[in-house]
C-alpha cells in the first residue's frame, strides 16, 4: 500500500512540473505568435469575425444544469440504495462542477493576466498583473477548459468507453478557445490540466474505495 501511494504521489508531481513546463514554454514562446496568426489569419475573414464577436458566455449555466442534474440523479438512486458507477459519477460531477468553476475565479483574480483580446488591441499591456483585481485581466486559466474539461475528467473515468469523444471533445474547444482569440494557448493548457488534476483530487477524496470504480483507480 506504501510502495502503491508513493508511485501515486510521485506521477503527480510527475505530471504537474510537466504540466508547469509546458505551459511556460507556451507564455514564453507560443502565445504571442499564435494569437498574432489567429488575428491575422482568421480574423481577416469578415464572416469569422462577426461570428465569433459576441459569443454568449454559458459556463455558469451549464456548471448549475450539472449540479441539478448530478444532485437529482444521485438523490434518487443512493435512496434506492444503487450505489454503482452512475451514482458515484453522479456525486463525483456534484462537487466538480462548483469547485472547479471557483476555482477558475480566484485563479483569475491571482494571476490577472490580460485577456488575449484586449492584449491585441493594446500590446503595451500584455502580461500578468497577480492580484490586482485589474479590468480585463481574466484570461488565466482558461475558466472553460478548466470546469468542462473536470466534467469530461469524470466521464472519462467512469465511462472508459466514451473517452475518445471525451478527448475528442476537449481538443476541438481548447482549438475553439484558440480559434476565437479568446484565450491564449497556454491558458488553455493550464485550464486542462487544473481540471484534471481537480477532477482527481476530488476522486480520491470522495470515492476512498477503488473497487468501487468501472475503470481506473483513482
Amino acid at each position: 500500500m506504501h510502495t502503491s501511494r508513493f508511485g501515486t504521489f510521485q506521477k503527480t508531481i510527475g505530471s504537474t512540473l510537466a504540466a508547469a513546463l509546458i505551459t511556460a514554454f507556451a507564455i514564453f514562446c507560443l502565445d504571442v505568435p499564435l494569437a498574432t496568426f489567429v488575428k491575422n489569419h482568421l480574423y481577416a475573414n469578415t464572416s469569422w469575425s462577426k461570428l465569433t464577436s459576441d459569443m454568449p458566455d454559458l459556463l455558469l449555466v451549464m456548471v448549475l444544469f450539472s449540479m441539478l442534474a448530478s444532485l437529482s440523479a444521485y438523490l434518487v438512486r443512493s435512496r434506492r440504495g444503487l450505489y454503482d458507477a452512475t451514482t458515484f459519477f453522479c456525486q463525483l460531477v456534484l462537487w466538480v462542477a462548483p469547485l472547479s468553476y471557483l476555482a477558475k475565479m480566484v485563479l483569475k483574480i491571482a494571476f490577472g493576466r490580460i485577456n488575449t483580446r484586449y492584449w491585441l488591441q493594446h500590446p503595451d499591456l500584455y502580461g500578468f498583473y497577480f492580484f490586482q483585481m485589474r479590468e480585463r485581466c481574466d484570461g488565466f486559466p482558461s475558466g472553460h477548459m478548466l470546469v468542462i474539461v473536470a466534467i469530461i475528467a469524470a466521464v472519462w473515468r467512469f465511462y472508459p468507453k466514451t473517452r475518445p469523444l471525451c478527448l475528442l471533445t476537449g481538443t476541438l474547444l481548447g482549438c475553439a478557445l484558440i480559434a476565437t482569440n479568446y484565450h491564449f494557448l497556454s491558458d488553455v493548457i493550464a485550464g486542462a490540466s487544473i481540471g484534471i488534476a481537480l477532477e482527481a483530487i476530488c476522486c480520491r477524496l470522495l470515492i476512498r474505495e477503488p473497487l468501487q470504480l468501472p475503470a481506473d483507480r483513482c
